[in-house]
């Protein structure tokens, strides 16, 4: 074979495939620019290297003659398929705009028919170029097709598949909109020879399908950067193609099948990022198959428990157990979206409203205080084992929120504290023990890592600088709902995470002569910060440095706190005057809420003291205490 061809000559005599075990489109808007970039610089019948292309020929029969005698190849695309699916996307956004210019019709015709769609000898449509089972449908369907579907992208490839085609149509638009008809026409004209003419790919044919193998080991860890998540369906679908049995092909489909469904409930759920895939492999890593997270090494891990080597011989075997893994990590992937998006779809199954809303509501809780990662595996666990018992999911959810508030916001301790101790109690109860117990040993952990007496003083310390401390926003939000009494928070947690919403009482710089009257300069430096002397609030800006009074107001008189659609600074109007005196009975008021809602009660139970682990760390990094 030719090393070097040109793309028109790749296309010649060949119908390109992408297998299954291979990623999806994960070409980003930057490398689109960048082959944008190289064909602007390219001169007239000058040659431009543009990278490799390594295939190999689909095993079977493959041979496919198009509607005017020509026989075609069919090939696997071991290596190159990025680069060669974005010249596609971009040929059939030419082959669009030439469609549209009167003379241009036939160039646009023919352009479709040599990269992107043929009608074979018995007039069957074959595409140029088809993309692995997750992405050929929309790829199909909605890219390259001539009527596209309205369909929208459903997981993170077919997003990049519409950026690429959305970006190389703006970049037609562009061009057009500076141009004349005929400017344009010659324009379209000299890109489309630049790209079929003058991008020269270095072409490799594998000849033997044990080194696609080999290839692809090397492919998993180039160029960008695969997720684990795709490395892991890759290796799988890899590893179904040499199990020598009939069930295999059917594997590979299930496969398939599996992680679409993952990937579309992921892209649901979130903003399909890299970091939600790898923390759902992860979590079921240590919920499945070993709780430990120092011998969690990702897509090696995979690999190494379900190595062909150590199958030999046992393809039967190999087979059930990846079936088995992956069918768990479809149903962990429902019950890990259902707790990182628990919106109006969360929950499903769960037909009791009241108990699907206050799962819901702890469920935010729990995200709020920015510690979740080391209750997945628990949570998980309880929803696969335990389907229907949502009563018990619920427990855990509460007992896992005052869990994170108060180790690892109210004591501060590491953000690893009691984690493989968490990890391990997930996974035994993912292996059958029983889950009423675990209720009590996550409540002794929890009151081995924050003891009553530890979580009272540092709420009651009154030098802790609670302004700077980063649970303050959701511990004034618990108390903000607390103070409304079921009715629905005005303030979103968005808004709260937004700046300017936590307000001074006592203003920051209290110039104005109400506050240099009533206030020293040893009280201010006393209670400025301290949690007597904060609230939330839309208004921050608007009260700035002014007098108790005037933050007060009166109702239907602007910015103030009797006008305010917030609870805690409605409470603040009921205030006369803002000295040390009601800015203590304030504090007080705050701190005995908090100590009731954040309360456990002790299990007494000997056996289920907490375990001896080397996960319990006793360092401490407590919250600062100086005041500013």
């Amino acid at each position: 074979m030719e090393h070097l061809q040109t793309i028109e000559k790749v296309f010649s005599d060949k119908l390109l495939k992408v297998p299954d075990y291979q990623r999806g489109y994960a070409w980003d808007i930057k490398q689109c620019n960048d082959l944008v970039e190289d064909l602007d610089l390219i001169e007239n019948n000058q040659d431009h290297y543009t990278g490799t292309l390594v295939i190999h020929k689909s095993e079977g029969r493959y041979l496919v003659r198009d509607e005017e005698g020509s026989t075609l190849q069919t090939y696997d695309i071991v290596d190159g398929q990025q680069r060669l699916t974005t010249i596609v996307i971009l040929l059939n956004e030419l082959a669009r705009e030439l469609k549209a210019i009167q003379n241009k019709e036939k160039l646009a015709e023919g352009i479709r028919k040599k990269y992107i769609t043929i009608g074979d000898s018995e007039n069957i449509p074959r595409n140029r170029l088809t993309l692995n089972s997750d992405s050929d449908s929309f790829f199909k369907g909605s890219i390259i097709s001539s009527a596209p579907s309205v369909d929208g992208p459903k997981i993170k490839s077919h997003k990049r598949l519409k950026d690429a085609q959305n970006y190389f149509a703006e970049y037609l638009t562009a061009i057009k909109d500076n141009s004349s008809v005929d400017e344009y026409a010659e324009w379209l004209t000299q890109l489309h020879n630049k790209i079929t003419g003058d991008l020269v790919l270095t072409v490799y044919e594998v000849p033997k399908a044990t080194d696609v193998g080999i290839i692809f080991e090397v492919m998993n860890n180039r160029g960008k950067p695969l997720s684990e998540m795709e490395k892991v369906k890759n290796y799988l679908l890899y590893l179904s193609s040499k199990i020598k049995l009939d069930a295999a092909s059917e594997l590979g489909e299930n496969i398939n099948h599996v992680w679409s469904e993952i990937f579309t409930k992921l892209m649901e759920s979130s903003d399909a990022n890299t970091e939600h895939e790898n923390q759902l492999l992860r979590s079921h890593w240590l919920m499945a198959y070993n709780y430990m997270p120092k011998y969690w090494k990702g897509y090696d891990s995979v690999k190494k428990e379900f190595s062909l080597k150590n199958y030999k011989g046992r393809d039967l075997e190999l087979l059930n157990k990846i079936k088995t893994y992956i069918y768990s990590l479809r149903d962990a992937c429902i019950a890990y979206c259902d707790i990182i998006s628990p919106g109006s779809n969360s929950f499903s199954q769960l037909d009791n409203k009241k108990l699907k809303s206050d799962i819901q509501k702890h469920t935010h809780k729990l995200l709020r205080t920015g510690s979740i990662a080391s209750f997945y595996p628990l949570l998980i666990s309880i929803r696969l084992k335990h389907t229907m018992d949502f009563d018990l999911y619920l427990k855990y959810l509460i007992v896992a929120e005052k869990y994170a508030f108060r180790v690892y916001r109210i004591a501060k301790r590491n953000s690893n504290t009691g984690q493989t101790v968490l990890y391990r109690y997930g996974s035994e109860l993912y292996h059958g023990e029983d889950a009423e117990q675990y209720i009590y040993k996550i409540t002794n952990l929890l009151l081995y890592h924050a003891p009553d007496n530890e979580f009272a003083l540092k709420l009651e310390l009154g030098n802790m600088n609670w302004y700077n401390w980063t649970g303050l926003k959701y511990f004034l939000y618990e108390y903000e709902t607390s103070l409304s009494n079921g009715v629905p928070v005005k303030m979103s947690w968005d808004d709260l995470g937004k700046k300017d919403t936590i307000e001074h009482i006592l203003p920051q710089t209290p110039d104005n002569d109400y506050w240099t009257k009533i206030w020293d300069g040893e009280s201010i430096k006393t209670h400025l910060h301290d949690i007597g002397n904060l609230c939330i609030t839309f208004d921050n800006s608007h009260y700035s440095n002014k007098s108790f009074p005037d933050k007060k107001g009166s109702p239907g008189n602007g910015y103030c706190y009797a006008n305010s659609s917030l609870f805690m600074e409605r409470d603040l109007d009921q205030i006369n005057d803002w000295t040390e005196v009601e800015c203590m009975a304030r504090r007080c008021k705050i701190i005995d809420w908090a100590k009731k809602h954040w309360h456990v009660e002790p299990i007494l139970d000997s056996t289920l003291v907490p375990d001896n682990d080397d996960a319990y760390d006793d360092g401490i990094e407590y919250i600062d205490e100086q005041c500013a």
